[in-house]
């Protein structure tokens, strides 16, 4: 019986002994507790914050396509939405929580050269053992002395520029590929090609070397290294207020391609271009003949290198659900596509290529031939849910460009810089609207009118992608101020371009809505008369549809070409169209021709041979009897 007593006795004494030998350290404890604690609570608040301003957007997008309202985009509308929000943070203590700062220097004294990733604390309690804490640094933050209480969310409300490019901008960018209307696109191919590289490349350098000739005057202290970086990540144009107008008020469809193909892949061509600039290794702040050199260079070899991994992963996506049944199972065949087009970013991230080029034409790929493979379940939840997930991606990003302005410390505001930015922007981009028109209309048919130019010089509105590459890198004050003055030209342009839009239209004389219509069908009924078609003699109200390869306005060598390879070659490899490789790739190949086709594709193999097919004018199908839509 008395042992039965001892037992528990001696474990009291472990007990104290124990608490007594920690008792130094169990005020830290619940201190480092308490501060967990309320940083959990503090990032709930700002994610219920942005998840309710959030459906507040969704509601007054609904509102705004209910009623037509067109005086400003909802995206503008967004945008003040965050102004609203970060004034309100900053200035009524929304979520005040009381913080320490405290000033730290190196041991010894040392000189840091280059900024730590972490900083260690080491903590010592009244009778506990020393205790070490590691904090993340915050790139660009400089701290005010005069102030003892640092507002935590301030912090918590800023989001690495990381989560940026790795979660906010892939989908967007994809979904830009995937939703592409291919044949208005490819129709004007090489006008959107021409000022997707040459058209960027002079705003590029025109933003650099204007703001350069106005800081030099000003005496501001930029390097033409740092305003030729600002010329580069401010020549990104966003498509998302415009195009959204576009589809609502249905313009003319080439005016529709030429801006939207613009602003799809200058956005690639902008990060590209940017981070050449920024990896010069040049011991001055000069730019040499050499340095020239290796940035052509170097940017031929990531973006076409990007381009080509993309689409290879693209293609390879196409081929998995070629030859597997994965398509019975429509919720798998959904989620390997969905995480097969973010491998796209991600390989080419680590490859040291560009994501944004990759994940785009990864896109693309998946529109012209993994789409054709998927069940009809899994295409509509793939378009659909890219189509989503964009749209709350660009949401979010508006709302924080507004919250930013207030919550942000890595922003240094400079107006003189701010107004002889916006002069450089609009100058540099006319600068190669219309001399670069004048050089395509001497062989395009039809010609790029001069109304379609003013409306493509009004469209060149800032958005994420310039605010993403702007707030990567804040760790100078010239830094800062760039970074500042690129969220002001962003809500400039939103604001004011996106808001005019419709009156420009309007004002410009753009034919939309029937007009549109009737002059698109009018000019494919014009086209097709001066080839001497059987259609020639139609009603013109009908729609004229043309034979894939056979359009009259695609004269060019190479499309022509690249139309039989991929007919002939990539088609019947890559999707279940017919006819398949067995009949278009010669005799002696039947062997891996046999291997390459699915059993699907014999089953709709026609009796038809392949030349009469083309000649005929039959598009290709999809193996479901159902017809593909041209490019």
């Amino acid at each position: 019986m008395k042992l039965l007593w001892t037992i528990p006795v001696i474990f009291l004494i472990i007990a104290n002994v124990a608490f007594a030998s920690n008792n130094g350290n169990t005020g830290l404890d619940q201190a480092a507790q308490r501060r967990a604690a309320n940083i959990h609570r503090m990032d709930t608040i700002i994610l219920l914050t942005y998840v309710s301003v959030m459906v507040v957007i969704v509601v007054t997008a609904w509102a705004f396509k209910h009623y037509r309202l067109r005086f400003i985009h909802e995206s503008g509308v967004t945008i003040m939405y965050g102004l609203l929000i970060g004034f309100v943070i900053r200035y009524f203590g929304l979520g005040l929580l009381q913080s320490q700062t405290f000033d730290v220097e190196t041991k010894n004294k040392t000189i840091v050269k280059e900024p730590p990733d972490y900083l260690m604390l080491e903590v010592s309690p009244e009778g506990g053992s020393r205790v070490s804490f590691h904090y993340e640094l915050i790139e660009g933050f400089f701290a005010d002395k005069r102030k003892k209480i640092e507002q935590q969310i301030e912090q918590k409300s800023v989001f690495s520029p990381e989560v940026f490019f790795n979660m906010l901008i892939p989908p967007i960018i994809f979904n830009a590929g995937y939703s592409l209307k291919k044949r208005h696109f490819f129709r004007n191919i090489g006008s959107i090609l021409a000022i997707v590289f040459i058209g960027t490349t002079i705003s590029c350098f025109g933003t650099g070397c204007l703001m350069f000739v106005f800081t030099s005057i000003f005496q501001m202290g930029y390097s033409f290294k740092e305003l030729l970086f600002f010329g580069a990540l401010i020549s990104a144009t966003d498509p998302v207020t415009i195009i959204s107008v576009f589809n609502d008020m249905n313009v003319e469809a080439d005016l529709f391609a030429l801006i939207f193909g613009e602003s799809a892949l200058n956005d690639a061509v902008a990060i590209v271009l940017s981070e050449v600039i920024e990896n010069f290794s040049t011991s001055s702040e000069a730019i040499t003949i050499h340095d020239f050199g290796s940035a052509i260079a170097g940017f031929g070899g990531v973006f076409f290198g990007s381009l080509m991994l993309g689409f290879g992963i693209g293609c390879m996506n196409a081929f998995l659900t070629k030859m597997t049944l994965i398509s019975e199972h429509a919720l798998l065949e959904s989620s390997l596509f969905v995480l097969i087009s973010y491998i796209s970013f991600l390989v080419a991230e680590v490859c040291g290529l560009t994501g944004i080029v990759s994940v785009l034409f990864c896109g693309i790929a998946q529109a012209h031939y993994t789409y054709n493979n998927l069940s009809n379940e899994s295409q509509s939840n793939t378009k659909h849910f890219f189509h989503m997930i964009s749209f709350i991606m660009e949401s979010f990003i508006f709302c924080y460009i507004g919250v930013s302005v207030f919550v942000t410390n890595n922003q240094r505001w400079s107006f003189s810089f701010l107004f002889f930015s916006l002069i450089s922007i609009t100058a540099s981009r006319a600068l190669f609207v219309y001399p670069l028109s004048w050089v395509l209309n001497i062989r395009r048919r039809p010609k790029i009118p001069k109304r379609y130019q003013h409306m493509i010089l009004f469209a060149g509105l800032r958005g994420a992608m310039a605010f993403a590459l702007a707030g990567r890198n804040t760790s100078t004050e010239n830094r800062q101020t760039i970074f500042a003055t690129t969220t002001a030209v962003v809500i400039v342009t939103v604001l004011v371009n996106g808001g005019l839009t419709s009156w420009m239209i309007d004002y410009l004389q753009i034919k939309h809505g029937k007009d549109a219509i009737e002059e698109g069908q009018r000019l494919e009924a014009s086209m097709s008369c001066a080839r001497g078609d059987s259609t020639a003699d139609h009603d013109e109200t009908i729609p004229v549809t043309m034979a894939p390869g056979l359009n009259p306005w695609d004269k060019a060598f190479l499309p022509r070409k690249w139309y039989h390879f991929d007919a002939s070659f990539m088609k019947p490899l890559l999707t279940h169209a017919t006819p398949s490789l067995e009949q278009t790739l010669p005799p002696f190949c039947l062997p891996l021709t046999r291997l390459l086709t699915s059993s699907r594709q014999r089953s709709y193999i026609s009796d038809e041979p392949f030349n009469t097919v083309i000649q005929s004018g039959m598009s290709l199908t999809d193996g479901t009897g159902c017809t593909e839509e041209s490019v």
